[in-house]
């Protein structure tokens, strides 16, 4: 009985059959806009990020992930307004849908080891939205802690679009529940 390798060795598959084959570089802001306007369900909803990572395979962009400072200035147990340097935040990530099983975790692996050698880091908060559906697998498997579900808020809305800013007194519109997510963090200290 001949032996056979557990992965395919050459590359000259159109697609990737290990997360092993995928290769990761920091990149640039608008290189990781790009990847969630094709494949996160935000679409060309901006983002704040501090740093990006893309995750390539055969030298095309097939992911990324964005790291920033986190939108809750207190989260307890971990930070308050005081203590927050050195949190960082998962503020996206996406992968198109060549990617095989497990790369979303691998990338997150790679991303906080670089994250680490570049910036003091505390620990990591992220967020699964459950209003499509997300439960945050990805996140456990990659060791984050769930702290279960944020606290029922609203949002709202003028002319059918959420209103990020500004004042709501006297304008017409209404208020909306916004859907629920699940909180992971990984601490380091």
């Amino acid at each position: 009985m001949a032996e056979q390798p557990l992965l395919q060795m050459e590359d000259d598959g159109s697609n990737p059959i290990s997360a092993l084959q995928l290769r990761f570089f920091k990149i640039e802001h608008k290189t990781a806009a790009n990847a969630y306007k094709q494949w996160h369900y935000l679409g060309e909803t901006g983002f704040i990020s501090t740093i990006n990572f893309g995750a390539y395979w055969d030298n095309k962009l097939e992911g990324a992930i964005s790291y920033g400072s986190p939108n809750a200035t207190e989260l307890e147990g971990c930070f308050n307004r005081h203590t927050q340097f050195g949190w960082w935040e998962i503020k996206r990530l996406a992968m198109s849908e060549v990617c095989p099983k497990n790369s979303e975790s691998r990338f997150i692996g790679y991303s906080l080891k670089a994250l680490k050698k570049l910036f003091v880091v505390k620990g990591v908060v992220t967020y699964a939205d459950s209003g499509v559906g997300h439960v945050g697998t990805i996140y456990k498997a990659s060791g984050f802690s769930s702290c279960g579900l944020t606290e029922p808020k609203k949002d709202f809305y003028v002319n059918g679009k959420i209103q990020q800013r500004g004042k709501t007194k006297g304008v017409c519109g209404e208020w909306k529940d916004r859907t629920r997510k699940w909180l992971f963090i990984k601490k380091y200290e």
